[in-house]
């Protein structure tokens, strides 16, 4: 999942709250999309938080800083 992009991970996220809302799937696979659901939005939390982070570097105290990217 690392190398997944946040908008990948959102579409991937987006599919699975609808095949839960459709209620057609058996519990079991129901199960499975639901913590590979959970898993998704951590990330999708985490790289928020990165690109927070990020900015909060970039633009302090009003004024914008020289960033240094560390990837």
């Amino acid at each position: 999942m690392e190398d997944m992009t946040y908008e990948k991970a959102i579409t991937r996220l987006e599919e699975i709250v609808a095949k839960l809302e459709s209620n057609e799937i058996p519990l079991e696979d129901s199960l499975a999309l639901f913590q590979e659901g959970i898993e998704l939005s951590q990330y999708c939390d985490n790289k928020l938080k990165n690109i927070q982070e990020k900015v909060a570097q970039i633009y302090e105290n009003g004024q914008l800083k020289d960033f240094q990217s560390e990837e």
